[in-house]
């Protein structure tokens, strides 16, 4: 996502929590399909998917208050994509075992295919990451927080941190490297 349509999601939700209902047309237009693609990685089915992605969009217009300006407007949207597909699993009673897949959807829907067997060799290699690896690399190039926002984030110290991440991007040249095996 270019950061021109970043910065206009922000203003397009700015706009929601001011009580401009239009702009929720907006965010649709910007980042609906990531939006389905996030539901559909973790329901595993379209029609689930899409109900996933409407009832968020009740939960963007109900929570825009809460959005703080200038984060990632994407990133916020996903979660809450995220969340509503959790909770609709869980509702359905399905025991889904939820994956890296989850957390990381770098498969663009409008990528070439080179690009997307790049994208699911480097989320295979990601769900080889241990859990605070995971969530350490996650919350860096997913969520594009800082390393001293992510050691506040884990409440660790900011050596800690470091440590954390470059063990991680180190695991995760090494999977790439063997060709993600077990």
């Amino acid at each position: 996502m270019t950061d021109d349509a970043k910065r206009q999601l922000n203003n397009l939700i700015c706009a929601v929590a001011e009580g401009d209902a239009e702009s929720l047309d907006g965010v649709y237009v910007i980042a609906a399909k990531r939006m389905y693609v996030a539901a559909l990685t973790i329901v595993g089915e379209r029609a689930a998917a899409e109900d996933v992605v409407s009832d968020s969009f009740i939960k963007v217009a109900r929570f825009a208050k809460k959005y703080k300006t200038q984060t990632d407007a994407l990133g916020w949207l996903l979660k809450i994509v995220r969340n509503t597909a959790l909770d609709y699993l869980r509702k359905r009673k399905r025991r889904a075992e939820v994956s890296a897949e989850c957390l990381f959807n770098l498969a663009d829907e409008n990528a070439s295919p080179e690009k997307c067997e790049r994208a699911a060799m480097l989320e295979q290699a990601i769900a080889k990451l241990d859990d605070g690896e995971r969530r350490a690399i996650y919350m860096r190039y997913y969520l594009d927080m800082t390393v001293r926002e992510i050691a506040q984030a884990i409440g660790v110290p900011r050596s800690s941190t470091e440590r954390l991440l470059l063990r991680a991007e180190n695991n995760l040249k090494k999977f790439l490297q063997s060709g993600i095996k077990d």
